[in-house]
């Protein structure tokens, strides 16, 4: 699976002291399948919850909620696009520890295809499919988004395909 650390990436460049502290950003997978046909093919997908867990954190919530936004339109934009994913695929739960910190944790529900070719006769190659590319998302890769005349996030680290 390589979206969970795309996104560990995208938030360490974006809130910088998840570098500092690693230990305040968390990431975990829940209820992960695999899904597979009943075709001559060794190809499947990674269906799968991903938890992100940010504790102590001392900030606005949008210095998170705006990477992992422009991340998800740019590598699962299905769940924005489908009315019905849209209401269940990205949720959070705010914990506040005192008037200065507090925990939040993120569930994102995430999908990875995984592409099974033959290249001779006894040998597969895997490589994870690109994910769909909206149009509308290519300016998304320049945008610089301040938030209080602070920069805190840049486009150019969401695609995920590269």
């Amino acid at each position: 699976m390589k979206k969970p650390n795309q996104l560990r990436t995208v938030l360490e460049k974006s809130y910088p002291d998840f570098v500092a502290n690693p230990d305040r950003l968390q990431l975990f997978v829940d209820n992960g399948r695999i899904i597979a046909t009943g075709g001559n093919s060794l190809s499947f997908e990674y269906r799968y919850t991903l938890d992100i867990i940010a504790t102590d954190f001392a900030d606005d919530l949008a210095r998170l909620i705006v990477p992992i936004e422009a991340y998800l339109k740019t590598n699962q934009p299905e769940l924005f696009e489908n009315p019905q994913r849209r209401e269940e695929a990205f949720k959070f739960e705010v914990d506040y520890n005192n008037n200065n910190t507090l925990d939040v944790a993120f569930k994102i529900q995430l999908t990875e295809r995984v592409v099974a070719k033959k290249t001779s006769e006894n040998e597969l190659n895997l490589e994870y499919a690109p994910e769909p590319q909206c149009e509308d998302n290519s300016a998304m890769e320049q945008w610089q988004v301040y938030l209080k005349k602070q920069l805190i996030f840049e486009g150019k680290t969401l695609n995920g395909n590269n």
